[in-house]
């Protein structure tokens, strides 16, 4: 089946806004889930999508179920990497999309595959450029196999943290505030 891609950084919006209603509207197409394993955030909308359903334009849930199986999965990369990086694995801004995709999923009882790769706007967070404004409070832990279990899972619920939260908490910590 010859479906169109997105051709625009808007039309990837769209359809991240579409793949997230129909997780709120319909349980067989969270039943894909398990089978997403490329994951995109985009800060816009503080959201994140799969490259098997965001990279083709006006794509439904209701379509995708129809269709996904004849679905050429090979034109997602090359589409996406126009607007997109991978983002490095165990890297700030990975961990921080990664827990995005957790909590998404986490609402439907679903967790997110062991081989998913995650990407972020070219130039977001880290990378280098100040396109976006998170995450850039954040830094990875150096080596977490050696941190207290209680030190790793309050860094983890940190980073899950919006910015503004994690300034304030951080502020909090520094000055001791109740």
């Amino acid at each position: 089946m010859a479906r169109q891609t997105v051709i625009t950084y808007n039309d990837v919006l769209d359809s991240i806004r579409a793949f997230s209603k129909g997780l709120e509207q319909s349980k067989r197409f969270r039943e894909q889930i398990p089978f997403f394993q490329s994951w995109y955030y985009v800060p816009e909308l503080d959201a994140v999508g799969p490259s098997k359903f965001i990279r083709y334009k006006d794509m439904t849930w209701l379509e995708y179920i129809r269709d996904h199986s004849e679905l050429d999965s090979r034109v997602a990369e090359p589409v996406l990497s126009k607007w997109f990086k991978r983002l490095e694995e165990k890297s700030a801004e990975s961990i921080w999309v990664r827990q995005r995709v957790d909590r998404l999923l986490g609402q439907y009882g679903k967790t997110v595959n062991s081989g998913s790769k995650f990407s972020a706007p070219i130039g977001w967070g880290l990378m280098g450029e100040d396109k976006a404004p998170h995450p850039t409070n954040i830094r990875a832990a150096i080596n977490t196999g050696d941190a207290n279990p209680q030190v790793e899972v309050f860094w983890q619920a940190f980073l899950g943290l919006s910015p503004d939260d994690q300034k304030t908490l951080a502020d909090r910590i520094i000055n001791r505030k109740p």
